[in-house]
């Protein structure tokens, strides 16, 4: 496959072993990875990738591997050469097993148009890739929930009106002025410390590292509510100090409850797997500690009467072994809720 994409200057190439490094490429896509100090060659494919699309890529590769699929399609955002930035990319990966069972894969791809019709200008203060990109995710899925001005020598902030709304307040009902809300004081307790670090980074930097944060907003109807924010300074003064700052808010609490989710499924399983385990290896135990108190010069009832053990153990540990494969087979998020509402988790 390589000598046919060896000269090409429109495809690139990759050969990636089972856990995403890069065994092989051609020059094409070589070139387009300088931003990587010890080149291509040993490296992730995560590295060359942005991380959510990376993740995609992990997901259909298990599942081509489960349902015995040997090609997937996948488009991705890869880094520039020059690391500045992500464009759009396809891919088609075939699974090729070796003859020591390992598999590896080959990707194909090739550069193409923008998947959307939009276009934001970020500030160039903006120099985190992965949060250009989780802002522009956030403007396409249409979860920004509003802008602020926080006028930081004043104390004194400026709200949308959607984001007065969220945080509790009606301006039309009581007459409270949207200035005297301020944004940080709706911050959770828990990730105050958190949002005043990156803060004082944003600061220190002078603006050098954005504002780019997912914290708790807590409401006045005591809900929290889960939230990525971004802001900047956007005037400072003379000796470099912070005075007025511009952000906005988006709700991620969909994708928080989806990952917490996730880690308790994932923490369920941990316990189930203990639990069986557990019980699997007393019933082992119990048969290994039969058969060393068997005697062989004994008479054959008492030797029947431990054989009749042994086989009530082994049974018993069989419908243990095959409840945990049900167990494993049939386990999904659904009954992972339903034991979460009933406290069982």
């Amino acid at each position: 496959m390589k000598n046919i994409f060896h000269n090409s200057d429109y495809f690139y190439f990759i050969h990636l072993d089972g856990d995403g490094i890069v065994l092989d490429s051609n020059k094409h896509l070589e070139k387009q990875c300088l931003f990587l100090k010890n080149g291509i060659l040993g490296t992730s494919f995560s590295e060359l990738a942005y991380y959510k699309d990376f993740s995609t890529f992990e997901f259909l590769l298990k599942k081509s591997l489960e349902e015995g699929e040997r090609k997937f399609v996948l488009d991705l955002r890869k880094v520039k050469s020059d690391g500045s930035d992500f464009y759009w990319t396809r891919w088609e990966f075939s699974i090729i097993t070796e003859k020591n069972n390992e598999f590896h894969v080959y990707g194909v791809g090739h550069k193409i148009s923008s998947k959307n019709e939009k276009i934001v200008e970020f500030p160039e203060t903006v120099n985190d890739l992965h949060a250009k990109n989780d802002l522009m995710e956030g403007l396409l899925e249409d979860n920004l929930i509003g802008f602020w001005i926080w006028d930081i020598t004043k104390q004194s902030d400026n709200l949308s009106l959607s984001l007065s709304e969220m945080f509790g307040y009606n301006p039309y009902l009581n007459g409270k002025s949207q200035k005297n809300v301020k944004w940080k004081k709706h911050v959770h307790s828990s990730d105050k410390a958190k949002v005043e670090a990156e803060l004082k980074a944003h600061f220190e930097s002078l603006g050098k590292n954005p504002f780019h944060s997912e914290f708790r907003i807590k409401n006045r109807h005591k809900k929290d509510i889960w939230v990525l924010g971004y802001g900047k300074v956007i005037r400072w003064g003379k000796l470099g100090e912070p005075l007025v700052m511009a952000g906005c808010f988006f709700d991620i609490s969909e994708r928080k409850k989806s990952e917490n989710l996730i880690q308790k499924q994932s923490q369920y399983l941990k316990t189930v797997t203990f639990n069986q385990s557990h019980l699997m290896r007393s019933k082992l135990a119990n048969i290994i500690g039969i058969l060393e108190i068997i005697d062989p010069k004994s008479p054959p009832i008492e030797t029947a009467h431990f054989l009749k053990m042994i086989k009530t153990e082994a049974k018993k540990l069989d419908e243990e072994l095959r409840k945990s494969i049900s167990d494993s087979n049939s386990f999904d998020l659904n009954p992972l809720v339903g034991r979460e509402s009933a406290g069982l988790i």
